[in-house]
């Protein structure tokens, strides 16, 4: 009996593995890689914030600040967060940031990230993309981070997620991002969805068993 509530416990611990969900498919998603980046001269310091114009596995269409130390908001997720509204390269020109990475057509995929807007009173707003999801956010949360969750089919070999600010290019500050990723949804495959049924009907026979035992 011994053994087999061990083989039953084994089986269950195979099909959840097996189920578990892929890393994250966004590189530097908390923004804590600076790399090589030079931050545009005259703003900030590296102890708080400075401006760049492009990041470690991120394009962005405008300058964009990476805060770090807790400056004006805590970091949801390490250190640093990003501030998309910046000081334009251009007058009047969109703020985004994007980043694109490899996906299968016809696969689910859940996208994380925390968001929040930097002023009490202001108006910020921003558009979310990837594959065939669009979502735009007004009056986000000032005070907290909002965890935001979506889910989204991939629709090609190679998909784009972007962030948009719908502030407008003469709006230089807000929309803080952190700690944005994208996994795979997991699809159990029919080997593990019949150990996980053998392993739910011999947990079952094995309770039958000791209650029969008891009386």
């Amino acid at each position: 009996m011994k053994f087999f509530s061990k083989l039953v416990s084994a089986t269950l611990l195979t099909a959840i593995i097996s189920t578990t969900a892929h890393a994250t498919l966004i590189e530097n998603g908390s923004f804590e890689n600076i790399g090589g980046s030079t931050a545009i001269g005259g703003y900030g310091s590296s102890s708080s914030w400075q401006i760049y114009s492009s990041l470690p596995s991120w394009e962005a269409s405008q300058n964009m600040e990476i805060w770090t130390n807790d400056f004006i908001v805590p970091a949801y997720d390490g250190n640093n967060v990003l501030e998309l509204n910046a000081h334009p390269a251009s007058a009047g020109g969109m703020f985004s940031i994007y980043q694109s990475f490899e996906t299968v057509i016809g696969q689910e995929y859940e996208l994380l990230f925390a968001g929040r807007k930097r002023h009490a009173n202001s108006d910020e707003a921003f558009m979310v993309s990837v594959a065939g999801l669009t979502d735009s956010i007004y009056n986000q949360a000032w005070g907290t981070w909002t965890e935001y969750s979506y889910g989204f089919t991939a629709t090609s070999a190679l998909s784009t997620l972007t962030f948009t600010s719908l502030d407008g290019g003469s709006d230089t500050t807000g929309n803080i991002f952190d700690a944005i990723s994208v996994t795979s949804v997991p699809v159990p495959e029919p080997s593990s969805l019949a150990l996980f049924l053998f392993g739910c009907i011999g947990l079952g026979l094995q309770r039958k068993n000791q209650n029969r035992a008891m009386k």
